[in-house]
């Protein structure tokens, strides 16, 4: 009899041991807002006054990333790296279709170690396939034009952490913030879909913006920036809806919260892009009581590769094969880290299926771009297509020889581009053919076509023609061809694609088979 109770206590005290080590495990909320660029935050030195407040704080609560960058420049490619770690041309989410693989998403190993997840708006960009229940416990909606509403977000939270108190489980969730994704606040169409009704608690004139040194000065283009920022102070807002509810509940000292853009501001030589001002993001880390408030990390350059590997190392859980990135943890920890010393970035295609495939390398200093498709016979094509900013750029290229040379370089490029962004963050100048930069460009042409092979990356073959305009023109030919055959059979996270409706298409892409 007292060795039956003697087990019964053993196993009472195994039961605790697993409940409080379950109740000790960090939630993690994933704050991401769409198309801001990293410097348009106060901390990150942007000079509009009262501009981002509520993300302001939450860089004085934690650690404030200054070297930190996104895998790809438009959206779903760039989320699902975050939930991969890896890099979109090896998930297969390489455009805005799903795909069907053989690993498991950070998603999938919090729920097999206990977790909750959400996710609030973009489900479809957040996950690879159409299977949301496969990712997510819970997902949430908006309304018509409420997602750009600060209320709806802060209330969507509450409901979500309802469900996290109800389950009694620690919460992975992801809140993606819709703004300051196009239209912007005052955009034509964003009053036509009701966006407007939203407005942010803040307002900004033509006196108090600047036009980037990447665009051209003009009326109708400072007059888009403004709308920007705008949409960049409602972003702010909603933000700040969030972080209250946070705030407010029983979750905020052992909640880890992380925020970042999914990439840069939606206009020419930015989203779209691998310059700085598409794929660098900013990122900031907080969890209190475990990391130093107010720190800055000015050393280390981390990367959307390295998200996943970070979160299942604050969370103690152990790493699965196949991921590309690193943990940080070390360095949000006060501890010394060893800098990566490259991160690499693409863009593949735009959202309706039109190929572009552009890599890039990133060191502290240098950008080395290779673009497969700069032949002088593929125009590039995005969005921003039809925005007011490049529209006016076309429309000046008639007249102002200055505007004409930016447009001409945003249109067409050229196959190889190599910048030193710590002296040129703008990427004015192209150093390719400068004589004292050739090392440097070695170098990292060499670092590109390393990784290009370990990463079986499908443009390795163009990379290795790039001076040959005849082989890079049949190359992208059969991507085209390749394109237009995805556009008519796999399922599109759009309603449509260059080929038209996507409406009845059954098929999931499949990474290894790389056209």
């Amino acid at each position: 009899m007292q060795q039956i109770s003697f087990i019964i206590v053993l196993l009472c005290a195994f039961s605790f041991q697993i409940d409080a080590s379950s109740k000790s495990k960090p939630n993690i909320l994933f704050i991401t807002v769409d198309d801001m660029n990293w410097n348009s935050i106060g901390a990150y030195g942007c000079g509009i006054p009262d501009i981002t407040p509520n993300i302001d704080r939450l860089a004085e609560e934690g650690m404030r990333f200054e070297k930190a960058y996104v895998q790809a420049s438009n959206c779903s490619p760039s989320r699902c790296v975050f939930q991969t770690s890896r890099y979109p041309h090896q998930s297969g989410m390489r455009g805005f279709y799903y795909v069907d693989v053989d690993f498991k998403t950070l998603p999938e190993v919090l729920k097999e170690n206990g977790y909750l997840t959400g996710v609030i708006n973009k489900a479809a960009d957040t996950s690879l396939s159409p299977d949301f229940e496969k990712y997510w416990d819970v997902n949430l909606k908006f309304s018509g034009a409420e997602k750009r509403s600060a209320d709806a977000y802060g209330n969507q939270l509450k409901d979500f952490l309802a469900v996290a108190n109800k389950e009694k489980q620690p919460f992975y969730c992801v809140v993606n913030v819709a703004d300051p994704h196009k239209p912007f606040f005052n955009d034509i169409k964003s009053k036509k879909q009701g966006f407007d009704a939203f407005a942010p608690s803040r307002t900004y004139t033509k006196e108090e913006v600047e036009v980037p040194a990447f665009l051209p000065d003009a009326p109708k283009v400072k007059q888009e920036i403004v709308n920007y920022y705008n949409s960049v102070k409602r972003g702010d807002d909603c933000v700040g809806s969030i972080l209250e509810v946070l705030a407010e509940s029983k979750y905020i000292e052992n909640t880890i919260v992380i925020f970042v853009s999914d990439h840069g501001m939606p206009l020419p030589f930015a989203k779209s892009s691998v310059y700085l001002n598409g794929i660098r993001t900013p990122w900031i880390v907080s969890w209190p009581k475990h990391i130093k408030s107010g720190t800055v990390n000015r050393s280390n350059m981390i990367s959307a590769i390295d998200f996943m590997p970070t979160v299942l190392d604050m969370a103690g859980i152990e790493q699965p094969e196949g991921i590309e990135g690193l943990s940080f943890y070390e360095a949000l920890k006060g501890n010394k880290l060893n800098s990566q010393e490259y991160v690499f970035a693409q863009f593949d295609e735009n959202a309706g299926g039109v190929p572009r495939p552009t890599r890039t390398v990133l060191t502290k200093k240098y950008g080395y771009v290779f673009n497969a498709w700069a032949t002088g016979k593929y125009p590039f094509k995005c969005s921003a297509d039809s925005y007011a900013t490049h529209k006016c750029m076309k429309a000046q290229a008639a007249s102002k020889s200055a505007v004409k040379e930016r447009y001409e370089h945003w249109v067409y490029r050229c196959v190889e581009e190599l910048y030193d962004y710590e002296t040129d963050p703008e990427a004015l100048h192209n150093l390719i053919n400068d004589p004292e930069y050739q090392e440097i460009a070695v170098q990292l042409r060499l670092a590109l076509e390393i990784q290009m092979k370990v990463t079986n990356d499908y443009m390795l073959p163009a990379f290795q023609v790039r001076n040959k305009k005849d082989e890079l023109n049949k190359w992208m030919q059969e991507e085209e061809e390749n394109s237009l055959e995805r556009t008519e059979q796999l399922q599109w996270k759009r309603h449509k694609n260059r080929n038209g409706a996507t409406k009845g298409h059954t098929q999931l892409f499949r990474p290894q088979a790389n056209e």
